[in-house]
């Protein structure tokens, strides 16, 4: 699964980065109210492409010699943090700023996936 993970990631990362710039570009015209709400598949997919390399790091946790339980209870509590000041934030500034923040996050989601893919094989060691 090692070999085949940066690519998994960056492909499915790209794919849905992709789709969100090009959704964030074609309905500029006319703002709508309230944002459209994504297909369980696109929630899951995603859900997918950004936990696999997280499966890789789980994985090589089992091989070193760490506390596992407070290694997995601060992640959880740092991904919770994060998570909830995204929700509130995106709440905040989510009417102000629109389809320019779905084509921001896309490129986010691009340059997530191009680092891990860069990482793994080897250009950012």
């Amino acid at each position: 699964m090692t070999a085949w993970d940066h690519w998994i990631a960056f492909g499915l990362l790209f794919v849905l980065g992709a789709r969100m710039i090009r959704e964030g570009f074609s309905q500029a015209d006319h703002e709508e109210e309230k944002p459209n709400s994504h297909s369980f598949l696109v929630l899951a997919v995603t859900g997918f492409a950004t936990s696999i390399d997280a499966m890789a790091v789980g994985a090589g946790l089992a091989f070193i010699d760490v506390d596992i339980f407070s290694t997995a209870a601060t992640i959880g509590f740092a991904t919770m943090l994060m998570v909830t000041v995204g929700v509130m934030v995106g709440r905040l500034v989510g009417a102000t700023i629109g389809k320019r923040a779905e084509i921001v996050g896309g490129l986010i989601l691009i340059g997530v996936g191009s680092v891990i893919l860069a990482e793994h094989l080897g250009y950012l060691n």
